[in-house]
């Protein structure tokens, strides 16, 4: 048999086999995960972050897929974003953060991590982007720089 005609064949029979998994996912009832309620939110982080106390200061974006919350004694802002049917969650601290930038209602974070470089949140309301991306800059450090907070012997890439 030709090479090609092989090759052809065998991506055809990929790309069918990947379609039947989705629709046998759909078709048992696979859905993707929403954080309904802010409880739900915090029971990922409290979870998946240990000692991770919830404070006062916390926002669930309107399509119910991330959240952000200020840790009671302000040393970490916890991140939770819905993902398939799980959440990947990080507790941000002082330096991990590469920018917080907002257009609009929009926050896009710019992280030091490679499993999860970018989020990108939609919070609805006028000003509660600008409002956390001032509070995440006490976290933000500049590439090869310590962040405010750190020890000068602290500095990593």
């Amino acid at each position: 048999m030709n090479d090609s005609l092989t090759y052809a064949l065998a991506l055809i029979g990929s790309a069918f086999g990947i379609g039947l998994i989705v629709l046998l996912n759909m078709a048992m009832g696979w859905t993707r995960l929403r954080l309904n309620t802010e409880d739900e939110a915090q029971r990922f982080l409290k979870r998946d972050v240990m000692g991770f106390q919830v404070g006062s200061e916390y926002v669930l974006t309107p399509d119910r897929c991330a959240y952000l919350c200020l840790e009671a004694n302000g040393a970490r802002i916890g991140l939770v974003l819905a993902r398939g049917d799980n959440a990947v969650v990080r507790a941000l601290r002082p330096g991990d953060v590469r920018s917080a930038q907002v257009s609009g209602t929009t926050l896009t974070l710019a992280l030091f991590d490679y499993t999860l470089p970018r989020a990108v949140l939609e919070l609805g309301r006028d000003g509660q982007a600008t409002d956390w991306a001032d509070r995440l800059q006490d976290f933000v450090r500049a590439p090869g720089g310590a962040a405010g907070n750190e020890a000068p012997y602290a500095k990593s890439a």
